[in-house]
């Protein structure tokens, strides 16, 4: 017992040497820096090119009101795509906590077998907590209502659900299948209830597609990161694929926070 207790400390000690070694970690969150900068680069280069298609379209008849409305569209969409960032880390979090109960703590496994579906659900309750909490913590997102955060956390479901799909059929994983069967409820819920209208599910809809852009840009930083962090060595696949993307979404989660605190996208004119 004593030696099996010794070997799952020196596995999790040799995880968190990997992960805190300076070289390693510097080198990929200067790449987490870099996707960030694409990023950004693709939002304030497609507002740009919207504002002089619009300004050329309405020239002199574009009203002061709509002027600032443009200039503050590229940093809504900004925060939007941090809100997803953190929205996606927390719900990220507690299912690696889930894998790693699932498949790593064997001790209690008549109780999590029993209980495992309201421990998810305790989970989720918890996420959205500490998703506020990030919102305030981290960066604080001023240009953001209560009904863009909805819509935004609706497409981070979106998102979550092509992460575990990817995992479950390109690393043939079928440990995820009843989470991805979860969240699917759980999208789906969002536009199909007990008492819904045909008019709720089209506003529903409409505040959704506004944001689906983020899908996009998620997929391309975070596919950026996992790809450069498997290929390079420095994510693993031995300590679970959900792992490892959480931490990749961890340094995209502190390259937004260290850029927020730089103050440079002040700078930024549309």
């Amino acid at each position: 017992m004593d030696m099996e207790i010794l070997d799952s400390y020196e596995f999790n000690n040799y995880y968190l040497h990997h992960y805190i070694n300076p070289k390693s970690a510097g080198i990929f969150l200067l790449i987490s820096f870099l996707g960030l900068a694409a990023v950004l680069l693709i939002i304030f280069t497609t507002a740009k090119l919207q504002k002089n298609r619009l300004t050329k379209k309405e020239g002199d008849h574009l009203s002061g009101k709509d002027r600032r409305k443009i200039q503050k569209k590229p940093f809504r969409f900004v925060e939007s795509f941090y809100e997803m960032c953190f929205s996606s880390t927390s719900v990220l979090l507690f299912l690696a906590l889930y894998y790693i109960i699932d498949a790593r703590m064997p001790q209690v496994e008549g109780f999590w077998n029993k209980y495992q579906s309201l421990i998810l659900l305790a989970f989720m309750c918890v996420s959205v907590f500490m998703t506020n909490y990030m919102d305030i913590i981290l960066v604080r997102l001023a240009h953001l209502n209560w009904n863009d955060k909805s819509s935004v956390r609706l497409i981070s479901c979106l998102y979550i659900i092509l992460i575990l799909m990817y995992i479950r059929f390109i690393y043939e994983d079928t440990n995820y299948d009843s989470l991805i069967m979860y969240f699917v409820t759980l999208a789906v819920s969002r536009f199909i209830y007990f008492d819904f209208t045909s008019k709720d599910l089209v506003i529903t809809l409409r505040s959704a597609a506004r944001f689906l852009p983020l899908l996009g840009l998620m997929m391309f930083y975070s596919g950026l990161m996992c790809w450069t962090g498997f290929r390079s060595g420095f994510l693993l696949t031995s300590n679970g694929v959900i792992v490892s993307t959480l931490i990749a979404h961890c340094f995209m989660d502190l390259s937004i926070f260290v850029l927020d605190k730089t103050k440079l996208l002040t700078h930024v004119q549309i």
